[in-house]
């Protein structure tokens, strides 16, 4: 059985191997603004507050957020974002203090790999 830090790595490469994604969005999203999401999981009162906060990210054009991840499944890179959330939610046994904790540490592995990415900080 995979530890959680394995699955949430996983979930980061999974999001990082999009190169068609990354070509045309890596100057959209800053790994910095990614960091940032890390420390508001960890302040947010429970999951669904940040869930929304999420929602409202993507809802928001011109963003990088609102660039469409997969276009055949018309999905957004914010409403990918969002699934995966999900998963951790869920396997955090819907714990709100759990999953916070676990989220802002997938933030901090994409964090780690926007930087490999590269693009703009």
């Amino acid at each position: 059985m995979k530890s959680i830090n394995e699955t949430l790595i996983e979930y980061v490469n999974e999001i990082g191997r999009n190169d068609e994604f990354w070509k045309f969005n890596k100057n959209k999203i800053g790994s910095s603004n990614i960091r940032e999401l890390a420390v508001l999981a960890l302040n947010a009162d429970c999951y669904e507050e940040f869930r929304l906060f999420m929602q409202y990210k993507t809802a928001k054009r011109d963003t990088g957020w609102d660039s469409y991840f997969n276009r055949e499944r018309n999905e957004k890179f914010g409403d990918v974002i969002i699934s995966y959330l999900d998963k951790i939610y869920e396997f955090s046994n819907k714990s709100d203090r759990e999953a916070l904790k676990n989220i802002s540490r997938f933030f901090g592995y994409l964090f780690w790999k926007k930087r490999v990415i590269g693009g703009k900080q």
